[in-house]
């Protein structure tokens, strides 16, 4: 196969299940928008890009298969039988055969009756990677026609090129001219034929090694190197030489842990993960996280989050970071600054207009979001992938069993994906494990039942529901003021404790601490104590111990004792408790000073005197100017969140090879192309002739496949659209439309380009 026109006629003469397994492994032929006819498919799967994806995700085996392909292509045996290929590969042509099958359903070859084709981009003229150099017709190639005869005749042949050529691919007769050799000759041809096709530096003529240059068993190149064509190295090698081959997977133990435990496992990471996010952006929330000049989030600001929450760095940064893919949080750009100033650093801050969803659709929206991230530009995801091969590896096993050993599981992972462009695999094989360990894909080694429903792509809805009812909703509240949730809490549980107690641990089961200054937290944003008793009492498994509502009660009784007033930070309360804030030696840094028995003045601002009797354990509220009391700033009324996340509907579900074969089989294999004006010249009629500047800017604009928004009049009324991608059919357009993710046929004389 040369070009997309034989790929073509070859895609024609599948059925529908062929098609249907090409599409299946190639889905980028798929991309939106949909291919009209098999004519886009071929043309789609014959780019460098399509054909270096597809390769990436061949097991060894099958690269071994295509090299072996190639290299007997590049030896001039076109088509190439499959006896020569699993000769080459010291192997029977039966156990080819599943290879070739599996490598024909990729579009990576073809099969003739006589033999194997290779699509054009797979020809190959260099086979380094295997110890071997050029092809000896590349060589003769860049030689001349008195050095060519020169070598005709130092090999006793008629001049020409092609008699050359045959003379190389004899390895009998390669190997009688090689015993002719000098000694010397002979060791340094044995030893460059083992492996080493290319040297630095070009021999002497005039040495006895010059025999190899005169005799064509070396040829010298343009950069001063001595290679050894391919057919040199394998006829010195001998007739029995063969390429490596290794069909079978590598073996490994496995170790049984339980589909139970995996399973448990799986929910507690769900629900921990979920309740890190939440807390992210409530953080978020309250005050952004600034941005490094990289775009990342520092360290340190990472390990503050993870101390204040309870959690490790790595939760918080994943946290962070699939938050900040998901679009929950955004990075906002400061105003440039004034003259003199220094520019503020972006922020990290949570969309103002999204809705935050419900923990299974957040679970699902984090899992996607790691699976399918937002590819590179220009190159492959190489994480991305990696993360997909491994769950993939690990779902083949039965649930409840994982691979015992990590470096037996990276052989496994080489093997099934080789040409993975990856220099350290097992770091990358370990980040990802630990990445979906967080994430609950993954649980004591042992792929989950989330896993196995984002490989299968269905069930995912009900298996996340699943894991997150899985949550606590309750906690169990002991007379030595402590909350004990044995399992995971959920969100609405977790978040309800961390406002008015301190987390102790984290594990198997999370516990909280309550105390003073940590219940204050609830009545300072603005609770009252039967409202704290009553949120307390609806998530307690019981009833509420007495010393917790002691606590409550003393605290609400205390809070607000002294006030702290914005006007020039005046503390007011009752007599004697001034007086004993005025004689107290830790604030003696606020200046306080008695105007009146009830109010005492500070020289330091209403926050900072609010820190310092708060750390001198007194509970003062905060007052405005008006004498209201000011309450966090978290707790303002905000505006309605409009944008709101929901689950994929089927329109998002990826395209089904088999109705998209059917449907391109049906269609004609090729269409007209626009031509350049073409689509100008046809618009003119509609407007009598004359199109506008910014009429023909958008006639020239779809030509050129940027999409365009146009006015079309249909008869239930004038439609705004976004089309691309147009073909005339007569007085028809048929274009990709952009917002219904389909095609349609416009009517010449009801688009509106205006």
């Amino acid at each position: 196969m040369t070009s997309a026109d034989e790929l073509l006629g070859r895609l024609a003469a599948l059925d529908r299940e062929e098609l249907a397994k090409v599409l299946a492994h190639r889905p980028d032929a798929l991309h939106e928008p949909w291919p009209r006819r098999l004519d886009v498919v071929a043309a789609r799967l014959a780019t460098a890009q399509s054909v270096n994806e597809a390769v990436l995700g061949l097991s060894l085996p099958q690269v071994q298969v295509v090299s072996a392909v190639q290299l007997c292509h590049a030896l001039g045996r076109r088509p190439v039988p499959v006896g020569e290929v699993a000769k080459l590969l010291g192997t029977t042509a039966e156990t080819i055969e599943s290879f070739v099958d599996e490598l024909a359903e990729r579009a990576l070859l073809w099969r003739d009756p006589d033999g194997i084709r290779l699509p054009e981009l797979l020809h190959k003229r260099n086979f380094s990677a295997e110890g071997l150099g050029q092809p000896v017709a590349e060589l003769l190639g860049e030689i001349g026609r008195s050095r060519a005869a020169r070598l005709s005749q130092a090999l006793g042949l008629p001049e020409g090129h092609k008699e050359l050529v045959h003379f190389f691919r004899d390895g009998d007769r390669v190997r009688e001219v090689f015993g002719t050799a000098p000694e010397p000759t002979r060791k340094l041809l044995r030893d460059m034929a083992d492996g080493v096709p290319e040297a630095e530096g070009v021999l002497s003529f005039h040495t006895a090694e010059g025999w190899a240059f005169e005799h064509g068993f070396l040829f010298s190149t343009y950069y001063g190197s001595a290679v050894m064509p391919i057919e040199v190295s394998l006829a010195l090698r001998g007739p029995d030489h063969q390429l490596p081959f290794t069909p079978a997977e590598p073996g490994y133990a496995v170790t049984h842990v339980g589909a139970e435990s995996v399973e448990a496992t799986s929910s507690a990471a769900a629900l921990r993960l979920l309740d890190r996010v939440s807390a992210v952006l409530d953080r978020a929330g309250v005050e952004p996280f600034p941005l490094l000049k990289d775009g990342t989030i520092g360290a340190r600001l990472v390990k503050k989050v993870a101390k204040d929450t309870g959690g490790t760095p790595a939760e918080i940064e994943l946290a962070i970071d699939l938050a900040a893919q998901a679009g929950l949080l955004l990075a906002d750009e400061p105003p440039p600054p004034r003259r003199g100033q220094k520019a503020p650093p972006p922020t990290l801050a949570p969309d103002p207009d999204l809705a935050r969803p419900e923990p299974a659709l957040l679970y699902r929206l984090l899992l996607t979001t790691w699976w399918e991230p937002a590819p590179p530009e220009y190159e492959a995801d190489v994480d991305a992938l990696v993360r997909r091969l491994v769950v993939r590896v690990l779902a083949r096993l039965e649930p409840g069993t994982a691979i015992a050993d990590v470096d037996a599981l990276t052989r496994l992972a080489e093997w099934h994906a080789p040409m993975l462009p990856i220099e350290d695999f097992a770091g990358h094989l370990r980040d990802a494990l630990d990445t979906a360990e967080l994430l609950g894909v993954v649980a004591h080694g042992a792929a989950t039942a989330t896993g196995r429903a984002l490989l299968e792509e269905t069930g995912l809805v009900e298996v996340t529901g699943e894991l997150v009812a899985r949550a606590r909703t309750t906690a169990l509240f002991g007379t030595d003021l402590t909350a004990i949730v044995p399992g995971s809490p959920d969100a609405r549980l977790a978040a309800s404790l961390d406002r008015v107690a301190d987390r102790e641990a984290q594990g198997t089961a999370t516990s909280w601490r309550f105390s003073p200054a940590s219940v204050r937290r609830g009545f300072d944003q603005g609770s009252t104590a039967a409202e704290l008793l009553d949120e307390l009492g609806a998530i307690a498994a019981g009833e509420l111990p007495q010393p917790l509502v002691y606590l409550v009660n003393d605290v609400a009784r205390r809070h607000g004792e002294a006030q702290v007033h914005d006007v020039a930070s005046v503390v007011v309360g009752e007599p004697a408790v001034l007086a004993e804030l005025a004689a107290h030696r830790k604030l003696a840094k606020l200046g306080l000073r008695a105007v009146a028995p009830t109010a005492l003045t500070s020289t330091v601002d209403a926050s900072g005197t609010l820190d310092a009797l708060r750390g001198a354990g007194y509970a003062p509220t905060h007052h405005a100017a008006d004498g209201t009391i000011v309450l966090p700033a978290r707790e303002t009324d905000a505006a309605e969140p409009r944008v709101v996340v929901r689950d994929a509907g089927p329109g998002d579900r990826p395209p089904d090879p088999l109705d998209h074969a059917e449907r391109l089989l049906a269609a004609p294999s090729s269409g007209p192309s626009l031509l350049r004006g073409q689509l100008a010249r046809a618009m003119s009629d509609r407007y009598a002739g004359r199109l506008t500047p910014k009429q023909q800017q958008l006639c020239w604009q779809l030509e050129a496949g940027i999409p365009a928004e146009i006015v079309y009049q249909a008869d239930a009324g004038p439609a705004r659209l976004v089309i691309a991608y147009p073909e005339l059919d007569g007085d028809v357009l048929d274009v990709w439309s952009v917002g219904d993710r389909a095609y349609r046929r416009l009517e010449l004389t009801r688009i509106d380009l205006s």
